[in-house]
């Protein structure tokens, strides 16, 4: 297993923003992972995927981090469709995987830079009006909690909108089975084109991000926060082209993110509507 000491942390987010880590460890197992957490007596600990729905606090060092990135990345077709998959797994790469075998349905998440056990805990999806998500092949979700391996099925897991029971609990996604569906390969091929192709169109690319802020919003109150505060120059806005993006300009930290979704928290609830953050932050 491999530890780095006091390593910058803005570089393992999509956002760039990050403090420090005293001890940042890489497990290539499962039962490396279960022996740290085992080892780690105070409990106190913070899990990083992909990194791309993280908001970490800057001016901070964290005692432990445990990155995901080299813990199973295994993609096995057990038949007929279904797949167990390892929560390190990319993605992209299971997506490429599911369409050469003849299996697809989650296409429109190709354009993600997220791993596998990261898109389950938030149960990444297309968007809100066309009800798809990656809960939607989900069989069972095989997890680490309280000291023990357990196998979740999916009704257990509560996925809803954005949303799993995984969030703001220590129960830490091994992998997970999915049963895809039949999929012609020049059709899956096309989708991931077509994907590709809506991201580089409508997606803004100027500052760095951590996709949607908000995972229940007003688009109302969104527009006309950011006509009344535009940001920091150089540093976290609202995007003017993608809805609920907040960007780092190149300048931007934790406080500025922090105070812009505050705000617009604070104006919901003075309008008696609900702001609920989809991004994870580490305080």
């Amino acid at each position: 297993m491999q530890i780095l000491k006091n390593e910058h942390l803005k570089k393992y987010t999509s956002v760039k923003i990050g403090g420090y880590a005293k001890n940042l460890y890489f497990p290539e197992s499962s039962d490396e992972l279960v022996e740290l957490l085992n080892n780690i007596s105070n409990n106190k600990y913070y899990i990083l995927s992909g990194g791309s729905n993280i908001l970490m606090n800057d001016q901070k060092t964290y005692e432990h981090v445990i990155s995901m990135k080299k813990m199973d990345t295994t993609i096995k077709h057990l038949g007929n469709g279904k797949f167990y998959v390892g929560a390190s797994a990319k993605l992209q790469q299971l997506i490429d995987t599911i369409n050469k075998e003849g299996y697809g349905g989650i296409e429109y998440l190709y354009s993600l830079p997220a791993l596998v056990g990261g898109s389950i805990a938030m149960n990444a999806g297309r968007g809100q009006k066309s009800g798809l998500s990656i809960s939607d092949y989900i069989e069972e979700v095989f997890i680490y909690d309280q000291g023990n391996k357990k196998v979740l099925s999916k009704e257990e897991c509560d996925f809803k909108y954005r949303y799993s029971n995984f969030k703001g609990n220590k129960s830490i996604i091994l992998g997970a089975t999915f049963t895809f569906k039949k999929v012609d390969i020049n059709n899956s091929t096309e989708l991931k084109k077509q994907r590709m192709k809506l991201v580089k169109e409508e997606q803004d690319k100027s500052g760095y991000n951590f996709g949607s802020v908000f995972r229940e919003r007003n688009t109302i109150i969104m527009h006309l926060f950011k006509l009344f505060h535009p940001g920091y120059k150089n540093g976290m806005a609202f995007s003017n082209m993608t809805a609920n993006w907040l960007l780092n300009k190149g300048e931007g930290t934790y406080d500025q993110a922090i105070t812009l979704i505050k705000l617009v928290e604070r104006l919901h609830k003075i309008i008696g509507k609900k702001a609920i953050p989809e991004v994870i932050i580490w305080k």
